[in-house]
């Protein structure tokens, strides 16, 4: 694909553009699109991954923030009947416009910088999606898949574990992207399910992950005191023990029993 003479990224966007083809198809044969798919790219570019979905046969929405990209997107796809294109911020996008029997899949190459606020967009509409893959920053990624007890466990591990199985697949090369980033980059697929043990409020939940792992050198019966009385007991767990040494069960059965007591 040529490159524009006349585009030059903007760093506001967080635009690097992934344009290696070998690794644009090992990211496709990981997703591995099928014909009856429907697909929501986030951030597609100059639409690089965007052709390996559409020639799968998948449908794909794509959902580009620039608006100076519009017009090569449109020019290059225009002969494809399964693409639609939206100049919108993701992060605005209300996902039951495209829901149908078949759950949505999402994919893309997102800005680095606001990778948190994307992902938590997308979890807040997870009853709509079957899985979705995405190109992160690699410390990001290590942070998202970190198992209990480390200091990459923290809120987005928690929330993309919860409510999904993530796993890092592979990671590339800064060398691959234009202009090439300072941080290598990692592909990372969810696979949305439910939560390993049920949630009574899962508001609350969010709320209680967010406040114990701001505090996360504070015991638990201290970043909970907002939450629940100072003398509260609970028989399953020891309120002295730090957040990151809980696994994600356990963070559950915290949260419904605080959820039970915090209006006694």
């Amino acid at each position: 694909m040529n490159w524009p003479s006349d585009f030059q990224p903007r760093k506001s966007l967080g635009q690097n553009f992934l344009l290696d083809e070998n690794v644009l198809r090992k990211i496709a044969r990981a997703i591995d699109p099928k014909p009856e798919e429907h697909f929501i790219e986030i951030g597609p570019g100059m639409g690089a991954l965007t052709k390996h979905l559409l020639e799968a046969g998948s449908h794909c929405t794509a959902i580009e923030i620039d608006q100076r990209l519009i017009p090569l997107l449109q020019e290059r796809f225009a002969s494809y009947p399964n693409f639609k294109l939206l100049n919108r911020d993701f992060r605005e996008v209300d996902l039951r416009q495209f829901a149908r029997a078949r759950k949505l899949r999402l994919a893309g190459n997102i800005p680095y910088h606001i990778t948190s606020h994307l992902v938590f967009t997308a979890f807040a509409q997870r009853t709509l999606l079957r899985d979705m893959t995405l190109t992160v920053q690699r410390e990001v990624a290590e942070r998202i898949v970190a198992p209990p007890g480390g200091k990459d466990y923290g809120i987005l591990s928690i929330i993309s574990q919860t409510f999904a199985s993530a796993e890092l697949l592979f990671t590339i090369s800064p060398h691959v992207f234009r202009p090439k980033p300072e941080v290598e980059s990692a592909v990372v697929r969810w696979q949305f399910q439910p939560p390993p043990v049920p949630i009574i409020d899962e508001d609350f939940y969010v709320q209680m992950v967010k406040t114990v792992f701001g505090q996360r050198r504070k015991t638990l019966r201290r970043s909970l005191s907002k939450l629940m009385k100072a003398d509260a007991q609970l028989d399953f767990i020891d309120l002295q023990r730090r957040p990151e040494t809980l696994a994600i069960a356990e963070l559950i059965q915290l949260a419904n029993a605080c959820a039970g007591i915090r209006g006694k």
